[in-house]
C-alpha cells in the first residue's frame, strides 16, 4: 500500500477503527516510517485529550454508527477523492466520518464537564460547585420565599441563580453586596432589571450577602433599598 494511502488511515487506526489486511499493512508501514508515526501520535494526542471517563451516551455512537455504514454512493471530498478512485474516496470519507466521531465524544464530555454556555452553563456550575468541600451555599429569602441562591466555591467562584425576583423597571438594577466580618457591604456585582444566573468572583472571608434594589448602572454604596440579606 503507498504511503499516501497510508496515511489517510491514520486517523482510523487513532480510533481502532482497522482491521484484517489494512491493520497489518498499516503497522508494518508505521515501523519504518517516522511521517506517519508523526501524524498518528498526534491523532492519539488529541483522541486520549477527547476520551471521557464514561461511555457517551448510546445516541452519540447510534449517529456515528449510521455515518460508518458507507452509502451507495461515498460523497466525494476534496482533491483526493478526484483523483484517487471510488476506493480512495470511500477512505477519505472514512477519515471524516473518524473526526465526526471525535468531535462527538468531545462534545459529550464537554456536557459531563459542565462546559455549557449561557445561563444554564451558570446553573449547571453553581450545582457542581456546591457540592464542592468547602463550598458556601445561601438562599437569599423574602417575605414570598426565596428571590435567589448564592453558591461560593472555596475557590473564589461564585454563582447567583434567581428563583423568583421581579422585574424592574429600566430604570433600576439589582445588585448583589458581599458582608466582609467588618460589617463592609462590598458589590459584587450590578445584575440588571431582570438578572439571569451569572457568576462573580470572591476572594476573602464573608459574612454574609444582601440583595437590594439601585438605580441602573448601580451605585459604591447602597441607599438601603434592601430585597433580601442572609448572615452566614
Amino acid at each position: 500500500m503507498e504511503h499516501d494511502r497510508i496515511i489517510d488511515l491514520v486517523p482510523l487506526y487513532a480510533l481502532d477503527a482497522l482491521e484484517g489486511v489494512e491493520l497489518l499493512e498499516f503497522e508494518s508501514h508505521l515501523e519504518t516510517c517516522q511521517v506517519c508515526a508523526a501524524e498518528l501520535a498526534l491523532h492519539q494526542s488529541v483522541t486520549a485529550g477527547f476520551t471521557a471517563d464514561e461511555p457517551a451516551p448510546s445516541h452519540v455512537w447510534d449517529r456515528i454508527a449510521n455515518e460508518v455504514s458507507e452509502p451507495e454512493s461515498p460523497p466525494e471530498i476534496g482533491r483526493l477523492a478526484d483523483k484517487r478512485g471510488a476506493r480512495d474516496r470511500r477512505l477519505v470519507w472514512m477519515a471524516s466520518v473518524a473526526a465526526l466521531a471525535l468531535g462527538a465524544v468531545a462534545l459529550f464530555q464537554a456536557v459531563e464537564l459542565n462546559e455549557l454556555s449561557g445561563p444554564e452553563g451558570v446553573i449547571v456550575a453553581a450545582e457542581a460547585a456546591a457540592e464542592e468541600p468547602g463550598a458556601i451555599v445561601a438562599d437569599l429569602d423574602s417575605a414570598t420565599g426565596t428571590v435567589a441562591r448564592i453558591v461560593l466555591s472555596a475557590d473564589g467562584d461564585g454563582f447567583l441563580v434567581p428563583a423568583d425576583l421581579e422585574t424592574l423597571g429600566e430604570d433600576r438594577t439589582y445588585q448583589l453586596w458581599v458582608i466582609t466580618p467588618g460589617e463592609a457591604a462590598i458589590s459584587a456585582g450590578v445584575l440588571g432589571n431582570d438578572p439571569a444566573p451569572v457568576r462573580f468572583t470572591w476572594s476573602g472571608d464573608v459574612a454574609g450577602f444582601a440583595l437590594t434594589r439601585e438605580v441602573a448602572g448601580g451605585v459604591v454604596s447602597s441607599a438601603g433599598d434592601v430585597v433580601s440579606a442572609v448572615e452566614l
